[in-house]
């Protein structure tokens, strides 16, 4: 179990110590998302994410290529995924499984000396979001308490405060400051299996949809 582990993010993994060349940053995670519904837009689906809330998914809508997901949880093995999706569809929702890869960051000649910062703030991101994954396994095993799963929120909402003080565009900042609210929602009130899933796959669609030019 990782929790409280976020604060090991913020002390080891902002900064890389890989050198690198050229620029695409070599970082590289895959997922295999269980999903319910598909859609050209966020909007037409987000009416029945409720529907997989119902059956303790996230029900965060993710963007994954070109279209958006109605997410029901992600994991980091073909065969877990797999499982789920079909143990949901004999209860009655019928999901598919959805792999997909983060990596090929292109780098503008403006960030190359930045270039092992952001690597470190990848690699940051990708241990969050599985600790919010073993939160949530925790979670639905009975073992973890409430102020345990605070912690592990308290945790997250500072190490992305100090992932907000490295300049490395706009549109990092804005997906940063993003699942900072998202934290901040969630630790407002009692905390579900089902909102640390939706916080980890809320990371994980960071992390296939950022850009640094």
């Amino acid at each position: 179990m990782a929790v409280g582990a976020a604060a090991i993010i913020v002390a080891a993994a902002i900064i890389a110590a890989i050198p690198f060349c050229g620029s695409t940053i070599e970082f590289s995670a895959r997922y295999f998302f269980v999903c319910y519904k598909s859609a050209d837009d966020a909007h037409s689906v987000d009416s029945i994410s409720s529907i997989v809330q119902s059956y303790g998914g996230a029900g965060y809508i993710a963007k994954i290529g070109s279209e958006y997901y109605i997410t029901v949880a992600c994991y980091y093995e073909q065969e877990d995924a797999q499982g789920v999706q079909e143990s949901l569809s004999q209860s009655g929702l019928n999901c598919r499984v959805i792999e997909a890869y983060a990596e090929g960051y292109e780098i503008p000649a403006a960030l190359r000396t930045e270039k092992n910062n952001i690597m470190g703030a990848l690699t940051a991101l990708d241990q969050l979001g599985n600790i919010f994954y073993q939160t949530a396994n925790g979670m639905d095993g009975g073992g973890l308490s409430q102020s345990a799963a605070s912690s592990v929120i308290d945790d997250a909402y500072v190490m992305l405060g100090g992932l907000q003080s490295y300049s490395f565009g706009q549109n990092f900042a804005d997906e940063i400051a993003y699942l900072r609210t998202l934290i901040s929602d969630v630790g407002g009130g009692n905390i579900y299996a089902r909102d640390m899933r939706a916080l980890q796959i809320a990371v994980c669609d960071c992390l296939l949809n950022l850009s640094f030019v």
